[in-house]
This record gives C-alpha cells, structure tokens and sequence, in this order.
C-alpha cells in the first residue's frame, strides 16, 4: 500500500511536470487536475477515507489521464518553466 501511495505521489509529480511544456489553458488545466488528484490520493491514503472519496479519485484520475494525454512527451526542462507558468 505504501508503495502504490509513492507510486501515485511520483506519476503526479511527472505528470504536472509533463502539463507544464507551453502556459496555455489546456496544459494549465492538466497541472490543476494533477494536483486535485494529488489532493485526493492523500485523502485515500489517511486513515479517513470513504467510498465516496474513492469514487472521486477514479474520476479525478481519468479527467487527469483525458487533458494530460497530449504532453506526456515533453521535454523535462520545458515542463518545469511551464509549472512556473502555471501558478
């Protein structure tokens, strides 16, 4: 369990990493997706969690998946200046 928890923190970490390639509203909208599902995984991985939260993370993670698709690709170091771009 503890692994799936790094596993999840790791993939959102790439993941904002990758939404940030270009500041534009689609790629934005994948980091602010990211971080929900971030959000939410610390929900599920506290002691506290209910169906409903697990529900919400399934969710989280395909609307994450769908607006992310597009920069899994870039390029690490243009990642990082568009995370800038995006906050």
């Amino acid at each position: 369990m503890r692994k799936l928890k790094l596993l999840i923190s790791f993939l959102t970490f790439i993941l904002m990493l990758l939404a940030c390639e270009q500041p534009d509203q689609a790629q934005c909208a994948c980091f602010e997706q990211a971080q929900k599902v971030n959000r939410l995984s610390n929900v599920i991985w506290s002691s506290s969690a209910t169906h409903q939260d697990t529900l919400l993370l399934k969710a989280a993670l395909q609307k994450k998946d769908k607006l992310c698709k597009k920069l899994e690709q870039s390029a690490p170091e243009a990642l990082l200046d568009l995370k800038k771009a995006c906050q």
